[in-house]
C-alpha cells in the first residue's frame, strides 16, 4: 500500500509540473531561510557554551542607582576576586581580566590591537586549548599568548614560539614580549575571547592601581558544584560596605553573579559587560523572518493545492466508488505532500550551503556553517521542520479534498473553487506577510540613506586625525605641521569623537547620572569645526580657569530641562565642583546620529592620544603627504596611523548597510514566494473561467474589459492585504524605534518609503497576474468553446 502511495505521489508530481515547481521552489526558499536563521540563532543562543565548566562560571557584577533607576555594571573592582576566593570555599577559583588598547610594532608598521591581562589560572577556568606553547606562560610577565588570528597576522605560516613582539601600551610603555603560546581557533559562538594575552602582573603600568577604587575589565569566578548562587550573592554585603567606604561619592547597591553560559535576560543591557550578550530584538527579528517565510510558503501550498484539486475530482470520486476510504485518501495526499516537502528540503539545503551561509557570513561577519557531523540540534531541527512543513501545508487540503462526496463529483455537480472564502483569506494573509517583508526591508534601507544624510553638526571633510603612541609626539608633529599654509588649526585630545570616549558620573542636586566624557585640548572645538550655542570654549591662555570649567552639549541641557541659560551653572563631577563655561551644538556621536548628553573637560599635552588638524578645502591629500613625511623623518621606525574624520563611522555604515542589504534580500525572496503562489493561483483561477471569457468575447467584450473583470478580485484582496500590512508595520516600527532609540536616534521613516514599498509589491503582483490574464484574454474562441472539460 505504501509503495503504491509513493508511486502515485511521484506520478502526480511529474504530471502537475507547474504546480509542483511552484510549490517546491516556494517551500525550498522558505525552508532555506529558516535553516539559515536557525544556524544564526543557534550561534547566538550557544554563546560561550563550549567551556567545560561553563555552567559554573560567573561574572561578578554590581548594581548602582543612576537617575533613580538601578543599573548593572560588569567592570568589577579588582580586589573582589581575591576576596571571594579567600573568604568563600564555594569559590573554586577567581580570575581577573583587564584590557587596554595597544599598538603592535611590526616591521616599521603600527597596528592597533587589544591586549588582555589575566591571572595565571586563566586557562584552568576557561577552555581555550593552545595549539602551541604552555598555559603556564602566564606566570612570566614578559610572555605573551596569541590568538590564531593574531599569530597568522604577525607571523604568517610560522610557529611563532620564541619570537619577539614589540608593543606600545596605553600607558606609553614600550615593551618587548616573547611569544610563548598560540591558541587554537576559537569556536564560532565565542562571546568572550582574547587577541593578545599576558599575565596579570603589577609590573605592567596599567595594573599598578589595584585598590577598591580600581575597576577592571571583568572578574570571573568558578563555583563548586551544587553551590547556591542566590545564597552566595546574599552574603556580599560586607564587600558592598567596603567598596562604599572607599567610594562614598558613587556608592553601589549590591554585587551579583551572572552565568557565562546562561546569562540573565537583561544581560545585553549590562554596562561594560566583559562577555558579549545578544539583544533579544535580534532573536525576534530573525525569528519573525523565518516565520514570515514559512507562513508564505505554506499559504501558497494550501491555496495552490486546493485549486489543483479541481483536476483530481474524478480521480477522487472513482477511488471512493471503488472502495477507497477517506483515511486512505488522506494518507495518499499526505504522502504526496511529504515527498514534495522532502524534495524541497533537499533543494533548501543546497540553497543554504551554496548561497545563504556565505551571504550571511559576509554580511554579518559571522562564521556559521552547515555541518551535519555530530550536530544533533541541526538534525532535530531539519526533521522537525520537515514534519511541520508537511503537516502545516498538507493537512487542510488533504482533509478538505478527501471529504468530497463521490456522487456529486462524478455527476459534475461539484463546483469547487468558484467561491472559497478560506482561499481568499489565505491569499490576503500571504500578501500581508509579503507587504510587511518589503516594507521592513525598504524602511531599513531608508534608515541607512537618512543616516548618511544626517547633519554631523560640523564639516568632517576638513579634519585629519593622527593617533599618537606617545604624548610627546604631539608637540613635535604640531610644530612641523603648523608650517603648512593649508593647515588652519591643530589641537590635541585624550578622547576623540567617533574613536574613543570616557564616562563621567555627575551630580546635579540629588540626581546622579553617567554621561559621555571627552578630555580635549583648548583648540579641539575649532579643529573639529564644532559650533558654539552659548558661552565660550576653553581658552589656551587660562589653564586654571579651564581646569574648573566644562563644556556640555545641547542634549545635556535639554535632558535637565534648563529653561534658563546653562552657562554659569555648577555641577559636581565625582568630588570636584565645576562650572559650565559653554554649550556646544549637538553633533554626530554614532553612525545613527543619536544625540546623547556629553561633557568636555580640558586636557593638557601629557594626556594627548590624538592630534586633530583642520585644513583648507581640497588640500587633504597634500596635508596627509606632509604629515607622513614629518612622521617618517621624526619617527623612522614606525608608521603614522591617521584617518579623515569623515571616515570615522565607516564601520557602522558598513555593518548597517550589510544588515539592510540582508533584509532586502530576504524581503525580495518573500515577495518572490508570494508572487510565485499568486502566479499559480491565477493560472488555476483563470483556467476555470476560460469558457466564461470565451462567451464574453463572443458577445463583444474587449480585452481591456476582460482583463479588468478577471483581475478585479485579486486587486481587492491585494488592497486589503496592503492596508492591513501598512497598519501593522506602522505600529510595529513605532514600538521598535521606541525600544532602540539609543541606536536609532530621531529616525522616522517617511511616508514616501511606505509608498515605494507598496508600489513594488503591487507592480510585482500585477506582473504575476497580468501575464496570466493577458494570455487568457487573447485565447482563441474556437479552442475554448470546443473544449468539453
Amino acid at each position: 500500500m505504501l509503495k503504491n502511495y509513493v508511486i502515485l505521489a511521484y506520478r502526480n508530481l511529474i504530471t502537475n509540473r507547474v504546480t509542483s515547481f511552484i510549490n517546491i521552489v516556494g517551500l525550498s526558499i522558505a525552508v532555506a531561510c529558516s535553516i539559515a536563521v536557525f544556524l544564526i540563532l543557534k550561534n547566538f543562543w550557544t554563546l560561550d557554551n563550549f567551556h567545560a565548566n561553563g555552567d559554573r562560571i560567573f561574572m561578578v557584577e554590581y548594581t548602582m542607582e543612576v537617575n533613580k533607576e538601578t543599573q548593572v555594571y560588569g567592570n568589577a573592582p579588582a580586589p573582589i576576586a581575591a576576596a571571594l576566593a579567600a573568604d568563600f570555599p564555594q569559590v573554586k577559583r577567581a580570575v581577573r581580566v583587564q584590557r587596554e588598547g595597544v599598538q603592535v610594532v611590526r616591521k616599521e608598521n603600527l597596528f592597533d590591537e587589544i591586549i588582555s591581562y589575566a591571572d595565571t589560572n586563566f586557562f584552568q577556568l576557561f577552555t581555550f586549548p593552545l595549539k602551541y606553547g604552555n598555559p603556564t606562560a602566564l606566570t612570566d610577565p614578559n610572555a605573551i599568548i596569541l590568538s590564531s588570528e593574531m599569530a597568522e597576522k604577525y607571523f604568517p605560516n610560522q610557529i611563532p614560539i620564541g619570537q619577539p613582539l614589540s608593543i606600545v601600551t596605553g600607558e606609553r610603555e614600550h615593551k618587548q614580549f616573547i611569544v610563548q603560546g598560540v591558541a587554537e581557533k576559537f569556536p564560532n559562538n565565542t562571546g568572550f575571547a582574547f587577541d593578545l594575552l599576558t599575565g596579570y602582573h603589577p609590573v605592567h603600568a596599567s595594573l599598578k592601581n589595584q585598590d577598591w577604587t580600581s575597576h577592571i575589565y571583568g572578574v570571573f569566578i568558578e563555583l563548586r558544584e551544587k553551590t547556591d548562587v542566590k545564597s552566595l550573592a546574599g552574603q556580599m554585603g560586607r564587600y558592598v560596605s567596603l567598596y562604599n567606604s572607599k567610594n562614598s561619592e558613587n556608592p553601589i547597591k549590591s554585587f551579583i553573579f551572572d552565568n557565562l553560559r546562561d546569562p540573565a535576560p537583561n544581560a545585553y543591557d549590562v554596562n561594560r559587560r566583559p562577555a558579549e550578550a545578544n539583544h533579544p530584538i535580534t532573536t525576534i527579528l530573525f525569528s519573525a523572518i523565518a516565520l514570515i517565510m514559512m507562513g508564505l510558503s505554506c499559504f501558497n501550498y494550501v491555496n495552490i493545492s486546493l485549486g489543483a484539486a479541481t483536476q483530481r475530482l474524478k480521480e477522487i470520486g472513482v477511488r471512493k466508488v471503488m472502495g477507497g476510504t477517506r483515511q486512505q485518501l488522506i494518507a495518499q495526499f499526505m504522502i504526496e505532500n511529504l515527498l514534495l516537502c522532502f524534495v524541497a528540503l533537499l533543494l533548501a539545503l543546497f540553497i543554504t550551503a551554496v548561497f545563504l551561509v556565505p551571504l550571511f557570513n559576509d554580511l554579518m561577519v559571522m562564521s556559521i556553517s552547515l555541518s551535519f557531523g555530530q550536530n544533533m540540534p541541526l538534525w532535530g531541527f531539519l526533521v522537525g521542520l520537515l514534519a511541520f512543513t508537511a503537516i502545516a501545508s498538507g493537512a487542510y487540503p488533504a482533509l478538505y479534498v478527501s471529504a468530497f462526496r463521490p456522487i456529486a463529483v462524478l455527476a459534475g455537480k461539484l463546483k469547487f473553487g468558484t467561491k472559497n472564502t478560506f482561499s481568499r483569506a489565505l491569499l490576503v494573509a500571504q500578501f500581508v506577510l509579503a507587504f510587511m517583508s518589503v516594507i521592513l526591508g525598504v524602511v531599513l534601507t531608508s534608515a541607512g540613506v537618512q543616516w548618511k544624510k544626517l547633519d554631523w553638526g560640523y564639516n568632517p571633510d576638513q579634519t585629519l586625525v593622527l593617533r599618537l603612541t606617545d604624548s610627546t609626539q604631539f608637540t613635535i608633529v604640531r610644530n612641523e605641521l603648523a608650517r603648512n599654509p593649508s593647515v588652519r588649526t591643530i589641537a590635541g585630545a585624550e578622547n576623540h569623537v567617533g574613536e574613543s570616549v570616557g564616562r563621567a558620573t555627575i551630580h546635579i542636586g540629588d540626581v546622579q547620572e553617567n554621561v559621555l566624557q571627552y578630555n580635549v585640548g583648548p583648540d579641539y572645538f575649532d579643529a573639529m569645526g564644532l559650533e558654539l550655542a552659548s558661552g565660550h570654549f576653553f581658552n589656551s591662555n587660562r589653564t586654571t580657569e579651564n581646569a574648573e570649567s566644562v563644556i556640555v552639549n545641547e542634549s545635556f541641557v535639554q535632558k535637565h530641562h534648563w529653561k534658563v541659560a546653562a552657562v554659569g551653572k555648577s555641577i559636581r563631577v565625582d568630588k570636584k565642583l565645576v562650572t559650565i563655561a559653554g554649550v556646544v551644538k549637538d553633533f554626530k556621536l554614532m553612525g545613527s546620529g543619536a544625540a546623547r548628553p556629553v561633557i568636555f573637560f580640558a586636557a593638557e599635552q601629557p594626556m594627548f592620544s590624538y592630534l586633530v588638524a583642520r585644513f583648507d578645502p581640497g588640500s587633504g591629500p597634500k596635508v596627509v603627504a606632509n604629515l607622513e613625511r614629518i612622521w617618517q623623518a621624526k619617527f623612522p621606525n614606525t608608521t603614522a596611523s591617521h584617518f579623515y574624520q569623515k571616515d570615522v563611522f565607516d564601520g557602522f555604515d558598513t555593518t548597517f548597510q550589510n544588515l539592510s542589504n540582508g533584509f532586502g534580500y530576504l524581503a525580495g525572496l518573500a515577495l518572490l514566494i508570494a508572487c510565485l503562489g499568486l502566479y499559480g493561483l491565477a493560472a488555476q483561477h483563470f483556467s476555470r473561467r476560460m469558457k466564461e471569457v470565451g462567451v464574453r468575447k463572443m458577445l463583444g467584450a474587449t480585452i481591456t474589459q476582460i482583463v479588468l473583470l478577471v483581475n478585479r478580485e485579486f486587486l481587492l484582496l491585494l488592497s486589503i492585504a496592503g492596508l492591513l500590512a501598512n497598519v501593522l508595520c506602522f505600529l510595529g516600527i513605532k514600538v521598535l524605534l521606541q525600544n532602540t532609540q539609543e541606536f536609532t536616534g530621531s529616525f522616522q521613516p517617511g511616508i514616501g518609503w511606505f509608498l515605494l514599498a507598496n508600489t513594488v509589491v503591487f507592480i510585482t503582483a500585477a506582473i504575476a497576474v497580468g501575464t496570466q490574464s493577458w494570455k487568457m484574454a487573447n485565447v482563441q474562441l474556437s479552442n475554448v468553446l470546443k473544449n468539453n472539460d
